[in-house]
């Protein structure tokens, strides 16, 4: 019952703020240019229908397995986000200079349809490839060279196209890597339910095979369904576990916090880390980058990561930059590396800003 409520006010309040934010653009576009009362009521009448594609197709998806609407619902998500971010910027340059506000409006919109269109441009684009050399000193130098390519928050769901995927393993594919980590958020629902993703991800090849680690939306979408996906496709889910390649490197992955809601069962690096050869490399999965910082005092000597997609677009890339630590990209601490992935795919609004949907290399080699 406890889950149920916090499930239900989380819902209420997320919609309270996305029709708070309908209600402020609105306003910001109609304040201070003077509309017709026949063209302010179109304007009206748009907003409400769009706003509610977004509510309406969550349940016509869930319930009828009915799709029409998501596509629309999510790009509308994206560019309401994007004029919240703009008009917020805009009210306080009027503000300032409150004799130009028809002007920073006019401006506002604009700004608004060019980065919206571009943001959608560049997150349906075909991910690109980042090569990533990683120096370890405990590499031996026979190992110096070994590739593992990570993918990341795919978000596989029903209405989502397979022809991306297909692309995808092919790419995956040409690199030859040894090996394929997938650090969660594969699924935000039954992506093999009717349709052809799995068909695609089990030519996922690798000399290594597949490992993967449970993100928050394989709770979501459940759990149950994403490990049968999993043994389906022959992928190794390490849920605070830990597995031995060449005898040498030292896989660890960690389950998701939002295990601890439905399995009581949460991130452990303790017990995953525990009896690894503190001399041999050891590589941590983990769909969060988080306590990256711990696991550097612990031995490991790179994490790998998700989750947060470098924010994808206004505001959430200001937030994330503020949330974490390491938000997108590679850093280093004391020797060792973590390094943070935008995402194979995207979440909600299929769009980038400031990142692009990514398939990351990275090139292990022996640090004299």
């Amino acid at each position: 019952m406890k889950q149920i409520f916090y499930f239900i006010l989380f819902i209420l309040i997320a919609f309270f703020i996305y029709f708070t934010m309908h209600y402020f653009i609105f306003r910001s576009i109609t304040k201070f240019i003077d509309f017709s009362e026949k063209t302010k009521t179109f304007i009206k009448i748009f907003f409400i229908f769009s706003a509610l594609t977004l509510p309406l197709g969550v349940l016509l998806s869930r319930i009828m397995r009915v799709y029409f609407l998501n596509h629309y619902a999510y790009v509308w998500l994206g560019i309401i986000a994007i004029s919240f971010s703009i008009f917020l910027i805009e009210r306080f340059i009027v503000m300032i200079f409150p004799n130009k506000a028809r002007l920073f409006t006019i401006i506002a919109m604009l700004l608004v349809a060019l980065i919206s269109v571009y943001s959608f441009f560049n997150g349906t684009r075909s991910p690109v490839v980042k090569k990533i050399t990683i120096p370890l000193k405990k590499l031996p130098a026979e190992m110096s060279g070994f590739s593992i390519v990570q993918l990341s928050d795919l978000h596989l769901e029903e209405y989502k196209s397979t022809s991306m995927i297909v692309k995808i393993v092919d790419k995956v594919n040409s690199l030859n890597p040894d090996l394929i980590v997938i650090t969660g958020d594969l699924i935000s629902g039954d992506a093999c339910k009717d349709y052809h993703f799995c068909e695609s991800l089990k030519k996922l090849k690798s000399f290594h095979g597949v490992i993967s680690v449970t993100g928050n939306h394989e709770f979501y979408a459940g759990i149950r369904t994403f490990l049968k996906l999993a043994q389906d496709l022959n992928i190794k889910v390490l849920r605070n576990e830990r597995i031995s390649i060449l005898n040498t490197l030292q896989i660890i992955g960690l389950e998701d916090d939002e295990g601890k809601r439905f399995v009581k069962k949460g991130p452990d690096l303790d017990s995953a880390i525990k009896g690894c050869d503190l001399k041999k490399p050891i590589i941590l999965l983990y769909h969060r980058p988080g306590g990256f910082d711990k696991a550097v005092k612990k031995g490991v000597d790179l994490q790998i990561s998700g989750h947060t997609h470098a924010g994808q677009i206004p505001p959430m890339d200001i937030l994330v930059r503020l949330f974490y630590k390491y938000p997108y990209g590679l850093y280093e601490n004391n020797g060792s590396y973590i390094y943070t992935s935008c995402g194979t795919g995207y979440w909600g609004p299929p769009m980038h800003l400031f990142s692009r949907p990514e398939i990351v290399q990275f090139i292990l080699v022996s640090k004299e």
